[in-house]
């Protein structure tokens, strides 16, 4: 074993350059383009080279698929041409699913195979660590890199958000740069969206800001077919489709990524029978056509499986990343009583599981759905890190999609396609004495009363 593990890491040294240039580059050896997270991150691996050692750790959960290798690959290739002989890939799947190792094991033998003991290092090292959670003394790993040597900056990536979040030990020692299905921000128009959409005083105000920006907004999908609307709608928010024309193979690769989050994520982050993890795809599929889910009666129907073990599945899938778990809104009471609504991080997943049951006409049946999960994406990303969710819904008959409860504000949103009407926000917002209302959908920019209508067009750029 010791020989393999020499070996393994001999030709990462050796190899990992030749092997990162394929998450970096398309076919034709264009660059991909980097996400702001890239700019963000880079920055603080400058400053660790130029001698800031408090930051030494970076974590970068997220779904599958959402491009943290690729992120990964790309801060490896920038750092390359400056210092080839200070970093080290290795990919945490293969040293436990493949040499049938561990972290310790593989880094212990970098230590002999440089010549550096950690304790002893005098320049700087950086380690690239994808997929860390495979081993299981992740954590303590990390604390010892930590603790070793100040001349190491270690970059990881996880699969489960909350399982790099879970170790009381390591907060105060990791930076989490989470990473989200993409999405089509604009600098500069993304801050401005978010504060005038959520962050006015009243409808009136909104709708001029958001005039203001009208122009720009206008200049952004200048010469985009809206069809490309659609195809992000139906994969595009996940990057590993952007170089693929052929619907079907991002439909497959989609799947493939269901099939992986089940087979090894939820494996990891509860202990489930195999029976329950056959059921998982099941269950998903049932949520895509029908957001809103009670845990007796979906337990009833499927009656493999107790309301416990439900609760305990649900639970993993929102730790993995693959749903987002949105309240009713009220009292205490009332967010036990009432179903919760469960949207999918990325409406990429909701398509595919939908397409193998309805096909084609997955995308026009559904198309209302995907909105709602782009706009709970969007939510989540901006104001679900807090401790407690300020996002809501409204669970009355003919509420509204979302209700948004932050910095002394209530905001009803509702989110469709087509030329929605606004009497579900305003039934919501006299119920819950709300301050302004939203409605996304494919209208033009317009103001009634208290409620704004934005067009999707406008939303898709925060």
């Amino acid at each position: 074993m010791d020989k393999i593990i020499n070996q393994y890491v001999q030709n990462q040294l050796s190899r990992a350059p030749l092997l990162l240039q394929s998450y970096t580059h398309d076919e034709q050896g264009n660059k991909y383009l980097t996400r702001n997270a890239f700019i963000r991150l880079q920055k603080l691996m400058r400053d660790f080279d130029q001698g800031q050692q408090e930051i030494r750790i970076v974590a970068i959960p997220g779904l599958r698929g959402v491009g943290k290798t690729t992120l990964l690959a790309q801060l490896y290739m920038d750092l390359y041409p400056q210092q080839p002989a200070n970093l080290f890939y290795l990919s945490t799947d293969q040293v436990v699913n493949v040499l049938n190792s561990d972290l310790n094991t593989v880094l212990e033998e970098y230590q002999s195979i440089t010549g550096n003991s950690f304790e002893a290092l005098s320049h700087k090292v950086y380690l690239f660590i994808d997929e860390i959670h495979f081993d299981k003394k992740w954590a303590s790993i990390l604390k010892m890199i930590y603790d070793r040597s100040k001349n190491i900056f270690v970059i990881c990536t996880g699969s489960s958000a909350l399982s790099l979040q879970s170790t009381p030990d390591l907060a105060r020692r990791v930076i989490l740069e989470k990473l989200y299905p993409i999405k089509f921000p604009v600098k500069g128009l993304k801050e401005a969206l978010k504060t005038y959409l959520f962050g006015s005083v009243d409808a009136k105000t909104c709708f001029t800001h958001l005039q203001g920006i009208s122009t720009q907004v206008a200049q952004y999908w200048t010469g985009i077919d809206r069809l490309e609307i659609d195809k992000f709608l139906r994969f595009g928010s996940m990057p590993f489709t952007l170089t693929l024309q052929d619907e079907a193979r991002s439909q497959m690769l989609t799947n493939q990524l269901i099939d992986k989050v089940v087979e090894k994520d939820l494996a990891d982050l509860g202990s489930f029978t195999k029976d329950t993890l056959e059921l998982i795809k099941n269950i998903l599929l049932m949520v895509a056509a029908s957001s809103e889910v009670s845990f007796t009666s979906l337990a009833n129907s499927l009656s493999d499986i107790s309301v416990n073990t439900l609760i305990n599945v649900f639970n993993a899938l929102e730790k993995a990343e693959m749903l987002i778990r949105v309240y009713p809104y009220g009292s205490a009471y009332k967010k036990v009583r009432k179903p919760s609504k469960y949207h999918f991080m990325t409406p990429a997943v909701r398509h595919s599981l939908l397409s193998i049951v309805e096909g084609e006409s997955a995308y026009r049946n559904h198309k209302g759905k995907y909105l709602e999960d782009i706009v709970a994406l969007t939510l989540y990303r901006e104001f679900g890190a807090k401790l407690s969710s300020p996002i809501f819904y409204d669970s009355a008959k003919g509420g509204a999609d979302f209700v948004l409860s932050s910095a002394g504000k209530k905001i009803a949103i509702e989110v469709g396609h087509g030329n929605k009407d606004t009497r579900q926000v305003q039934a919501t917002l006299q119920k819950i004495k709300g301050d302004y209302g939203l409605v996304i959908s494919n209208s033009q920019l317009a103001q009634e009363d208290n409620i704004v209508k934005v067009p999707l067009e406008y939303f898709l750029l925060m």
